[in-house]
């Protein structure tokens, strides 16, 4: 267990010292970097609509039609 907790604290340590030295090497996102996000996330948002409208569509189908009573 101490073992398990040594490593995680190294490894948080590295972690932290990586992020710091990324940090301080630049400033900002270059513009590429930004459109490359940018696609990315709006690609995840079409798959999402994409499921939410074949699950909302599948519900709809799966609505019982009511009959009229004779």
């Amino acid at each position: 267990m101490i073992r398990l907790y040594l490593t995680l604290a190294a490894l948080a340590a590295y972690l932290t010292d990586s992020y710091t030295r990324l940090r301080d090497e630049e400033e900002g996102l270059t513009t590429t970097e930004i459109a490359v996000v940018t696609f990315l996330l709006v690609g995840a948002a079409i798959v999402v609509m994409g499921i939410i409208y074949v699950a909302a569509r599948n519900n709809a189908e799966n609505i019982p039609v009511p009959e009229a009573p004779a």
